[in-house]
C-alpha cells in the first residue's frame, strides 16, 4: 500500500553509519550478555517491485598468521559482531513447485536460509543459500515421497523468460509491434475482453478494389480477432506500464528506423516512409468504455508532419500545409503514470506476451521490467547527477494501488451480455464456451459455458495490492489463456 515502509541502514547528514549499542549475539557474547555497536535503522517508503533485502548482522572471526582465531577483547570468545547489516539480495523458495517451507525454516514469504560471510577488510557481506538438507532421503513432502537429498540451492525459484525473451528486442521492434497493434485498434468498430482479459477487436472487411455505385467500398466480411502476438502484446505492455496510456505523443511520431538506413541499401535515395507513426483513436477507445488507456494530461488538437532533411517531427497548435491532423498529446507529461485500472491491463497484456503453458514469478516480472528500463537500475538519469546502478529506481507498484479481486475480476469477464458503446465498456456473464466431454460418453465433447472463477481457480478467492497482487493477477490471466487454448473451439478463441 502507499504507506508501507522498509528497514534501511541509517546514515548522519555527512553520510557516515550512524552505530548504536544493542545486544550482542549469544555467539558472540558467549553466556554474558553483552553489547555491540552496530549500525542503526532507519526507515522509507517501500517500493513494490524492489528486491528484498537481508538484515542480518554477520558474525566473523579474526585469524593469526597461523589461521588461529584471535579472541575477542571484549567478550572472550573467538567471534566478533559485524557492524553494518549484510544486506544481500533475498533468494526464494519455488512457491508452484515446492509450497510454502517456512515450517522448516520459520521465515516468512517463502525465503531461503543464508549463510553470511563478513569480510572485515572491506566492511561487506557475501551472502549464499545455505547447503544444508531440504529433505532427507525418503522424507515425504506434499505427499510426495523423495528418494533422493534436497537440499535448499534445488529449491530457489528460478526465472524462465520463455517468449518473453523477446523482451531484449531492439526498442526499434518493440515500436514496430506497438504500432501494429494500434493500427488494428483504430481499424476496430467494437473492442470488448475475452475471459483472460484481451482485447478482441471486431473489424468490418472491405474490397481492396470493387465499389459498389456510389463509391464506397465493397463490404465483404465482419471479422473478430483477438489481440493474442506476444510480440505486440509485449509492446503494449511496455508503453502502458512506461506512460500510463498508449497515446504516441507527437515528438515521438517519426518513422521507425530499422537500421542506421532504414533497412534499406543507402544507394536508395528515397530512404525510408516519411509516414509519421500512427497514434491511437482517443475517442474510439472512450466510447468503448476503455478511457482509462487513454487517459492522459494535456491532450490536445495539433498538426504534424515528419521533416526528413531534419530528420524530426515538426508540430504546430495551427493548420499547415502538408501537416496532418492529429488528437492526442504532444509529449509525455509526468502526471501520466500507470496506475488503478492500468495495472490490470498490463498485467493481461503481460500474461499474453508469456508462455501459456507457464507461470509469472514476482522475480521474473522485476527482472523483465530492468530488462526493458521500466525499472531504472543502469545509466544515468537526464540531467546527469543519479546512477542508476548504485541508486536503482523500481517501478512503484505500491503508488495509486489496484486492489486485485480474483473473484469478483473473473465472474465479470466471458461471454458478452450488453455491448459496449456510449463510454460504456460491454458487461460479461462470467461463463466461457469450452469442450467438456460427455461423463458417460467418452471421447464426445460438448461445447459447454463454464464458469471462468469456478473451473480454472476452483472458486478460490484472492485479494492482493502491490507487485503480489500484480503478480498473482498476471499468472492467473496466463493460467485462464492456457484453459481457453487448450478446451475452446479454436473459432472462438
Amino acid at each position: 500500500m502507499g504507506g508501507e515502509t522498509k528497514n534501511v541502514p541509517a546514515f548522519d547528514g555527512s553520510g557516515n553509519p550512524i552505530m548504536v549499542q544493542v545486544a550482542g549475539d549469544p555467539l558472540v557474547c558467549g553466556s554474558t550478555p553483552c553489547q555491540v555497536w552496530q549500525q542503526a535503522w532507519t526507515t522509507a517508503t517501500a517500493v513494490g517491485g524492489e528486491p528484498k533485502l537481508s538484515e542480518i548482522f554477520a558474525t566473523y572471526q579474526v585469524l593469526d598468521d597461523y589461521d588461529v582465531p584471535v579472541p575477542n577483547p571484549v567478550t572472550g570468545t573467538d567471534y566478533y559482531a559485524a557492524p553494518y547489516p549484510s544486506q544481500c539480495v533475498q533468494p526464494v523458495a519455488d512457491s508452484v513447485r515446492w509450497g510454502d517451507i517456512s515450517s522448516k525454516t520459520g521465515l516468512i514469504e517463502n525465503r531461503l536460509p543464508l549463510d553470511y560471510i563478513y569480510d572485515a577488510t572491506h566492511s561487506t557481506t557475501d551472502c549464499a543459500v545455505t547447503d544444508a538438507v531440504f529433505l532427507a532421503a525418503g522424507e515425504v513432502w506434499n505427499s510426495v515421497t523423495y528418494y533422493t537429498e534436497i537440499s535448499y540451492p534445488q529449491l530457489i525459484q528460478e526465472v524462465s523468460f520463455g517468449r518473453l525473451s523477446l523482451a531484449r528486442s531492439p526498442e526499434a521492434t518493440h515500436d514496430k509491434a506497438f504500432d501494429e497493434a494500434i493500427t488494428n485498434l483504430n481499424n476496430a468498430k467494437k473492442i470488448v475482453l475475452d475471459a483472460s482479459g484481451r482485447l478482441v477487436l471486431t473489424t468490418d472487411v472491405y474490397d481492396e478494389f470493387l465499389t459498389n455505385p456510389d463509391g464506397s467500398p465493397v463490404w465483404l466480411e465482419e471479422v473478430t480477432k483477438t489481440i493474442d502476438s506476444p510480440r505486440e502484446n509485449l509492446a503494449i505492455y511496455i508503453k502502458l506500464m512506461k506512460d500510463g496510456n498508449l497515446i504516441t505523443p507527437a515528438y515521438e511520431r517519426a518513422p521507425i528506423q530499422m537500421s542506421k538506413n532504414g533497412g534499406i541499401p543507402i544507394i536508395i535515395e528515397d530512404g525510408p516512409s516519411t509516414a509519421l507513426r500512427p497514434t491511437i483513436n482517443i475517442e474510439l477507445m472512450k466510447n468503448m468504455g476503455l478511457g482509462s488507456l487513454v487517459d492522459a494530461a494535456n491532450r490536445t488538437t495539433y498538426y504534424a508532419k515528419y521533416d526528413k532533411t531534419l530528420g524530426k517531427v515538426l508540430v504546430s497548435l495551427i493548420p499547415q500545409s502538408g501537416y496532418e491532423q492529429a488528437d492526442g498529446i504532444i509529449e509525455r507529461a509526468p502526471s501520466d503514470v500507470c496506475s488503478g485500472n492500468d495495472l490490470a491491463f498490463s498485467a493481461t497484456f503481460l500474461a499474453s506476451a508469456a508462455d501459456k503453458s507457464g507461470s509469472i514469478t514476482m522475480d521474473e516480472i522485476v527482472y523483465l521490467n530492468s530488462i526493458l528500463r521500466i525499472n531504472q537500475v543502469v545509466g544515468l538519469s537526464d540531467d546527469g547527477t543519479i546512477d542508476y546502478s548504485k541508486n536503482p529506481v523500481y517501478f512503484n507498484f505500491a503508488t495509486n494501488p489496484y486492489v486485485y479481486d480474483r473473484g469478483n475480476t473473473f465472474m465479470n469477464r466471458g461471454r458478452v451480455l450488453s455491448e459496449p458503446g456510449g463510454g460504456l465498456p460491454a458487461t460479461y456473464d462470467g461463463l466461457v464456451n469450452v469442450l467438456v466431454e460427455e461423463e458417460f460418453n467418452p471421447g464426445t465433447w460438448d461445447d459447454t459455458p463454464m464458469p471462468i472463477f469456478g473451473t480454472v481457480f476452483g472458486s478460490e478467492d484472492y485479494s492482493g495490492t502491490n507487485i503480489s497482487g500484480f503478480t498473482t493477477m498476471a499468472d492467473d490471466d496466463v493460467h485462464t489463456i492456457n484453459y481457453i487454448h487448450t478446451y475452446q473451439i479454436p473459432g472462438l478463441r
